[in-house]
């Protein structure tokens, strides 16, 4: 006999996982919407800085060499009460070099001794047209009226006051000498500087054996150190204490580079102005002294327009001074004690 066949086994609960999983689905979207209504609504600032610091420090991207870092995220920004809103990058401008100062040309100070003994002698060196520095000899007839015109005419004006040689040539009269007491030192010294007026400073006419006295040259420099004068030493002797006497005093001091004439000739001549011009060239300047010898005059009156030509530039003593005493002491020192 044929079985019958089987009926279909109802299960009460099989609509339970479907109404279940309705039911999770449901609750889902209610959830996502409210949740997307909440994230809309607009925070207070309070609010935003305690979700900033909830969710940890924002990552920046690190700039590529050569860029400007990115700015941080704009909401973050705008949200912060406590970060202040960053100004605009200004636009770099390219800003023109400063135009470079044109190199200084190499300066010479001329200085023509024993004026004032010649008057034609002294025209010819005063028609010489650059800066230039005359050394009057206080003794010479012409002294005042030598030293006025040369004044006149822009010049700077020194005393070549006369002082004793180690030799036995005579440099003139009522010389420095180291055998005087100092009473008759000051006394000279001071006669010698009021023979020249309008003079800026002395140098010394012959004096290789009073420049090597201390003493001496103490004394005497000291006698007119209030009237702040410039000091050249002529250098007629390496062994002069010049500079150190006349720089304890609180004088200006320059020392003499060249001799143009010791030699009197215009080989010679030639040959020490070319070595002025080298001097120059190398430390910037040159004390150079000639003196009022036909020779001497006729190679500076040809040479000086060469030299301006070739880049010197012809000062006075008094402007050579000034520049050395504005530089540094070590370059100081360095120029004016070759």
């Amino acid at each position: 006999m044929p079985s019958k066949p089987a009926k279909p086994i109802r299960s009460h609960n099989a609509s339970t996982p479907l109404l279940a999983s309705l039911v999770v689905a449901s609750a889902y979207l209610l959830g996502a919407t409210v949740f997307s209504i909440a994230s809309a609504a607009p925070q207070t600032p309070e609010r935003a800085i305690r979700f900033a610091a909830a969710a940890g420090p924002v990552a920046t991207p690190a700039a590529a060499p050569g860029l400007e870092p990115e700015l941080p995220p704009a909401a973050l920004i705008e949200t912060s009460a406590t970060v202040p809103a960053l100004a605009p990058t200004p636009t770099p401008t390219t800003m023109p070099a400063p135009a470079s100062a044109a190199p200084r040309r190499p300066r010479i100070a001329l200085i023509i001794d024993d004026v004032g003994l010649d008057a034609s002698a002294a025209a010819r060196v005063l028609a010489l047209d650059i800066p230039l520095t005359v050394a009057i000899l206080p003794y010479a007839d012409a002294a005042a009226s030598t030293a006025r015109s040369a004044e006149a005419g822009g010049r700077d004006v020194l005393v070549h006051v006369p002082m004793e040689p180690l030799g036995l040539a005579d440099p003139g009269p009522h010389a420095l000498r180291v055998d005087l007491g100092d009473a008759d030192l000051r006394a000279r010294i001071r006669w010698a500087m009021a023979r020249v007026p309008g003079a800026i400073g002395l140098n010394n006419h012959m004096g290789s054996r009073f420049t090597r006295d201390p003493r001496a040259l103490r004394v005497a420099l000291g006698a007119i150190a209030g009237q702040a004068p410039l000091f050249v030493d002529s250098m007629t002797t390496a062994d002069s204490r010049g500079l150190a006497v006349a720089e304890g005093l609180g004088l200006a001091v320059l020392r003499r580079d060249v001799f143009l004439d010791h030699v009197i000739a215009a080989d010679s001549i030639a040959e020490r102005l070319v070595e002025a011009q080298s001097l120059a060239r190398a430390q910037g300047h040159a004390v150079v002294i000639g003196h009022p010898h036909d020779l001497t005059l006729d190679a500076l009156e040809s040479w000086i327009g060469e030299a301006e030509a070739a880049g010197f530039e012809f000062v006075t003593v008094t402007t050579l001074s000034a520049a050395l005493r504005a530089m540094p002491a070590e370059q100081i020192s360095a120029s004016i004690a070759q």
